[in-house]
């Protein structure tokens, strides 16, 4: 239990499972919702649950494909015991069974997402070892249908700011995707893997990441600026700007570097990412202080199709 325990990277797993509660959390905060922690709650909890369950089963498959002895990101390597693969299908079941309780819509996002966990690691399929198939499972799974996930059970209205910060997210995990394999060249190389550290070697690797989270990164702060974001978000910037000098510094190094480096990069992102979150709040705390539109609709910039929820008051 204790090896299947240190095989779901409970690091990660915590990181993972708040990406449905951050799309949850956007999907109340665009319509200007006031409601209290407590009301949505058991929601939050259920996502929360649900993803858990999906991360763990699909890092036991990972775990059976591999039969990883080297470094890895946010865990570490321990045998693989028999069974594992049995407990990810397991998981994932629980995984899926959990979110019908939230909404079908929900449903289906996470059995989709169980689906790609299974081509992922499955060996007579194995997208991960593919230079398309990783980044297409983690961009679609991770970076798009698990924010989309929780903001589905808020009831909400399709918006381009929506759609722009979902574009955000993918491009913001894909960075987090590369930057993890970074220093995993030579056991992926031994392995016949053909992902983008093993075919154009770490350097190429962590300049694709740097690229996709930059992207991010830069069009999060535009957004800001013009208004469509609070701009107390911007109160991140110079962690963001660490970010950039972290990798410059990553990119001198020989071999990729060492998950180390992968891990401080993670945690900056996760300081970056709550002051974000905290400035949010801040505004939040303005605008009702002094009775302002609130959340999604008190921003400088709101979307049209907000008019109805926000009572025509977009701009002000």
């Amino acid at each position: 239990m204790s090896r299947l325990l240190a095989l779901a990277r409970p690091k990660g797993m915590i990181l993972i499972s708040t990406l449905p509660l951050v799309g949850f959390g956007y999907g109340l905060w665009e319509q200007g919702s006031t409601v209290h922690p407590f009301v949505v709650l058991p929601t939050m909890l259920a996502l929360f649950g649900s993803w858990a369950l999906g991360h763990a089963g699909a890092m036991w498959l990972n775990a059976e494909l591999d039969q990883d002895q080297g470094e890895v990101l946010l865990g570490r390597p321990v045998t693989v015991p028999r069974g594992t693969g049995i407990a990810g299908y397991l998981a994932l079941i629980a995984s899926v069974s959990v979110s019908v309780g939230i909404g079908w819509p929900i449903a289906i996002c996470a059995g989709i997402c169980a689906v790609l966990a299974i081509l992922y690691s499955h060996p007579r399929v194995a997208l991960k070892p593919t230079a398309v198939g990783g980044p297409l499972v983690n961009g679609v799974g991770y970076g798009s249908l698990s924010p989309i996930a929780g903001w589905l059970a808020t009831d909400p209205v399709l918006t381009w700011r929506a759609v722009v910060t979902v574009v955000l997210a993918v491009f913001f995990i894909l960075g987090v995707y590369f930057a993890a394999q970074a220093f995993q060249a030579d056991e992926d190389r031994a392995r016949g893997y053909r992902t983008l550290v093993a075919t154009h070697g770490p350097r190429a690797t962590l300049q694709v990441a740097r690229f996709c989270l930059s992207f991010a990164v830069v069009g999060a702060h535009v957004l800001a600026i013009a208004g469509a974001y609070p701009r107390a978000a911007l109160v991140g910037i110079p962690v963001w700007i660490w970010m950039d000098r972290h990798f410059a510094a990553w990119l001198r190094k020989k071999d990729g570097g060492t998950g180390a480096d992968a891990s401080k990069l993670v945690g900056i992102l996760c300081l970056a990412v709550f002051l974000m979150l905290l400035g949010a709040y801040a505004h939040q705390a303005y605008v009702l202080h002094y009775g302002l539109p609130a959340a999604g609709c008190g921003t400088a910039l709101v979307p049209e199709a907000l008019a109805p929820i926000c009572g025509g008051q977009i701009g002000q």
